[in-house]
């Protein structure tokens, strides 16, 4: 595909992509949805790409779906990929990791993308908010309402979504929406840091670690539990595998282990 509102780039098993609309503010069109899709379906059938950082151009990381489109009653998702969600990853669960590196404001629906990412990088000058309430809407066509409980303690949770107003990098880092702060020119680097930190892990070993977190979300620790047959089931594949092998041979020999993935 020719790629027109986003850049690709793979670097040292990463893949970044930069959301490049920076004249309309990054606003979701439906042709960057399906570019996003794209690209991100590649990704995720990579077994060379270990994970994405997602990132932009501009001052705006992302202002949601562009509502010219929305007006003229043209924006959709790309055909066959509705059930994906917004920008093809806020209803799709991938078994490697998504990185946030947002620089500049994300709102609405920049703020969903940031919440459905697995980690999240932010500029100094970075802005979230979910503005939906003061339009007659709701923000969940991408599963911010969803999500941002269990990201956040539930009274910061309900200021965000109820008072519609923004709150700043320090502050989103305070609450835990973001892990770092940085200068804006540090964002993207920061954030491949720990792309390369995750690459360092055996594959199936990051898969299952990423699933088993999401897929016991709010179940009961008192063991026997549904919860802990989870985690059980994805340690035994793991413990079992090639790489946990490779893991133990790599240690004695004091070298750096050759992940297989498998």
């Amino acid at each position: 595909m020719q790629l027109e509102t986003i850049e690709v780039e793979d670097r040292e098993g990463v893949r970044i992509v930069t959301l490049n609309r920076p004249e309309a503010r990054n606003a979701l069109s439906s042709k960057m949805w399906e570019e996003l899709c794209e690209t991100l379906d590649e990704f995720d059938r990579d077994d060379d790409l270990r994970a994405v950082v997602l990132t932009n151009t501009g001052s705006c990381f992302c202002a949601g779906a562009d509502l010219k489109e929305l007006a003229a009653g043209t924006w959709h998702a790309p055909t066959g990929k509705e059930a994906w969600g917004f920008a093809g990853m806020t209803k799709r669960t991938f078994d490697k990791p998504i990185i946030a590196a947002v620089n500049g404001k994300a709102l609405g629906g920049g703020t969903e993308i940031a919440l459905a990412c697995d980690l999240a990088v932010a500029s100094e000058d970075a802005v979230f908010g979910l503005p939906e309430p003061r339009r007659g809407l709701t923000a969940a066509g991408g599963g911010a309402l969803a999500r941002i409980g269990q990201h956040l303690p539930f009274k910061f949770a309900m200021e965000l979504v109820l008072t519609s107003e923004p709150i700043d990098a320090a502050k989103a880092l305070s609450w835990g929406l973001v892990n770092y702060v940085v200068p804006s020119d540090q964002v993207l680097e920061k954030a491949l840091d720990l792309a390369r930190s995750i690459a360092k892990g055996a594959p199936l070993a990051i898969k299952y670690s990423k699933r088993t977190v999401i897929e016991t979300m709010g179940q009961p620790l008192v063991y026997p539990s549904e919860g802990w047959s989870v985690l059980e089931e994805y340690e035994n594949i793991t413990r079992n595998s090639e790489d946990a092998h490779e893991g133990e041979v790599a240690f004695a020999e004091k070298r750096e282990p050759v992940w297989k993935g498998r």
